[in-house]
């Protein structure tokens, strides 16, 4: 069996890796493919999973990682027009798999239909209430599913999602998001150290408007009161600092220690010895239900459940409810929660049984 990966950012890569690594044990035929949205990312994390650099075939040449939506849309137009020569020649044969809600999702997807390659898209189904939030997630979902021949749902509600949508293909509901493998992989245990909090912000919808800006600054801030945070930051969040250096100001004068982006495995590690995380991202979510560690989630909406009847709380940028978090975050905490089951393998099970198809 044969299968190709597009892979665009980090988070992509830390997703599909348990896949990968059991693929590969299992003697199957790998190709890793990336887009180019998140080079210098993706190549921190390959270094992460001792995954050779030389074996990453790259769709479109990039330099750096992308700090503007400006940058994004320019490396977008330029993976899109891709042609079906150049996709062929990295991918002759096999499934093409995508994960999640990128532009490099999209790109795989359509690349993939457009050569004739059955589309595996991993974590679909997916759903927000509104075709614009997030943008341009949702869209990048929706335009998906239409394009995939096999749809790895991670639960019952994104199943469900996809057989009101009428997906056309095979809808398989993987046990579980493959998430919760690479969190058991990464082998960090908790260290015993001083209390702080964590801090992670990226997300363009929220860094690109004032109001949500203000309040995730003020929720930091907050957040310092009481214990010392460590902000890590991507470059669309350094980017957004080194303009607004009244923010930048207040957080190096307070407890706040801000740090570069890291390896998934350090991060999973500094995670588990925070007291708590603030944050806009969905993987962080499902990592602190799996955790049980309690989560303040800077968003209007999130498409994901996990934890959301426990340890993750959503804030909806609503003062009440941050304040209702931050005066008590230790109240969230919750028994980890992991299961026995393995949703990446049931998607290599799934996949070798249909190889031939």
């Amino acid at each position: 069996m044969v299968l190709n990966f597009i892979l665009g950012t980090a988070a992509e890569l830390i997703k599909v890796y348990p896949v990968i690594r059991l693929a590969r044990e299992g003697g199957h035929s790998v190709r890793l493919i990336a887009s180019g949205q998140s080079r210098e990312n993706l190549l921190m994390q390959f270094r992460d999973f001792n995954l050779p650099e030389s074996e990453l075939l790259w769709l479109v040449q990039s330099h750096g990682d992308l700090e503007k939506s400006s940058s994004a849309l320019k490396w977008f137009s330029r993976a899109m027009l891709v042609s079906t020569a150049r996709a062929r020649s990295l991918m002759p044969d096999g499934f093409v798999v995508v994960h999640g809600d990128t532009l490099s999702t999209l790109v795989g997807a359509r690349l993939g239909r457009k050569i004739g390659l059955p589309v595996v898209h991993v974590e679909a189904g997916l759903r927000s209430a509104s075709l614009f939030n997030p943008f341009p997630e949702e869209i990048n979902r929706r335009l998906v599913s239409r394009r995939a021949a096999y749809h790895m749902a991670p639960d019952v509600t994104a199943e469900q999602n996809l057989k009101r949508a009428g997906v056309t293909g095979t809808i398989v509901n993987t046990g579980g998001n493959t998430l919760m493998d690479a969190v058991r992989l990464s082998g960090e245990t908790a260290r015993a150290k001083a209390p702080f909090a964590l801090a992670n912000i990226h997300r363009f919808e929220n860094l690109n408007s004032p109001a949500r800006w203000q309040t995730i600054i003020r929720s930091v801030l907050r957040a310092s009161e009481k214990l010392p945070v460590v902000f890590v930051t991507h470059p669309q969040t350094r980017h957004k600092l080194s303009q607004n250096k009244e923010a930048q100001g207040l957080l190096e004068n307070s407890r706040i220690e801000i740090r570069e982006r890291m390896p998934f495995s350090q991060f999973i590690g500094l995670l588990k010895d925070a007291d708590y995380l603030l944050t806009d991202g969905g993987s962080n979510q499902e990592e602190c239900s799996y955790l049980g560690k309690p989560c303040l989630i800077l968003r209007e909406s999130t498409e994901r459940v996990e934890g959301l009847d426990g340890c993750c709380v959503l804030s909806r940028f609503d003062e009440g409810v941050i304040e209702g978090f931050m005066s008590n975050p230790s109240g969230y905490e919750r028994a980890p929660a992991f299961t026995s089951a393995s949703p990446s393998l049931n998607i290599l099970n799934f996949l070798e049984k249909n190889a031939h198809a």
